[in-house]
């Protein structure tokens, strides 16, 4: 039985759009390929893979990020990201393994300096996505949008060569499972922000 949840996102004239994320699931695995959406990647060129690069490729139809996005009862808009607790809303599970982003393990400073989104060569950190700066961008056809988490060596260590999948729980949304594969050809590669 599929659980139906709608998002509303309010665009500039204010208009709400509806999305229902049951269809979404059965594009997963066009908007996330398995072999082209997670990579390990060196971002300083010293010859050492130390991020993940997480990478969406937009085959649904252009759409422009609006300055308001609702899912179910949490607003990205009003929440303070001092008060950010990603457990209250959403389990991530790497393969088997639940991981942690309750309040108390996450440092919001480390998450402002360790994760970006990069599309058509610009980068943005939390503060740019809370100030709206990512918010009126036109995401094309075939454009793709990627998030960088810099990470410690003894979490990369979990990325090995060979079949793995994310799963991502909520009550907010529909759950969903990103399969993906490292290979030689998106493992220990070197971050290219223009292909990003």
């Amino acid at each position: 039985m599929y659980q139906v949840i709608m998002i509303n996102i309010k665009s500039k004239s204010q208009l709400i759009m509806s999305y229902d994320l049951t269809a979404f699931k059965v594009l997963i695995k066009k908007l996330f390929p398995p072999k082209e959406c997670v990579f390990t990647v060196d971002t300083d060129g010293d010859g050492n893979v130390d991020s993940l690069q997480i990478k969406f490729i937009n085959l649904l139809l252009p759409f422009v990020i609006p300055k308001e996005i609702q899912i179910g009862d949490f607003n990205l808009n009003d929440f303070n990201p001092e008060d950010l607790d990603f457990s209250k809303y959403v389990k991530f599970y790497l393969d088997n393994v639940e991981l942690n982003f309750s309040k108390e393990s996450l440092n919001l400073d480390t998450i402002k300096s360790r994760i970006l989104i990069y599309h058509k060569g610009d980068s943005f950190n939390l503060n740019d996505i809370i100030e709206g700066k990512f918010s009126g961008r036109i995401i094309n056809l075939n454009d793709t949008i990627s998030i960088l988490i810099k990470i410690d060596k003894e979490s990369l260590k979990k990325f090995t060569e060979g079949a793995h999948y994310f799963k991502i729980e909520s009550e907010l949304i529909s759950n969903l499972l990103i399969n993906f594969e490292l290979n030689e050809t998106n493992m220990n590669i070197r971050f290219n922000p223009n292909d990003a």
